[in-house]
């Protein structure tokens, strides 16, 4: 899964926090909540609770056969996924459960692939 930043808010307020073209990102949406989460921190010290800024991370949904396309075009990937499915044989999890049925069937297909190119 893919990672993307989305839009920072006020970790004091919630606002939207405008952000520039160049330099360090913003935090604060204003000078108010700037000063005011500096006056919250400086409480802190004498038992208040501070605000803390937290990063949000926005989970970015992709089709399946991007992924597919990229362990293809690696032969380490590819390797590592075969391993994994040849654990899942050996323990009968593939052969146990129908919702592996098609993979099964595609797994089938290669071998028989393999072969015929061995055998010319």
């Amino acid at each position: 899964m893919a990672e993307q930043r989305t839009a920072r808010v006020c970790p004091r307020c919630g606002d939207p926090v405008a952000q520039g073209g160049t330099g360090r990102p913003a935090i604060w949406c204003s000078q108010a909540c700037r000063r005011a989460a500096y006056e919250e921190r400086r409480a802190a010290t004498g038992g208040a609770v501070a605000v803390r800024v937290v990063d949000r991370v926005k989970v970015v949904e992709h089709d399946l056969s991007e992924c597919a396309a990229r362990v293809i075009g690696s032969p380490a990937a590819s390797r590592r996924v075969l391993q994994a499915m040849a654990a899942l044989a050996r323990d009968g999890t593939l052969s146990s459960q129908p919702k592996w049925s098609g993979t099964l069937t595609a797994a089938d297909r290669l071998g028989e692939a393999l072969l015929r190119n061995r055998r010319t």
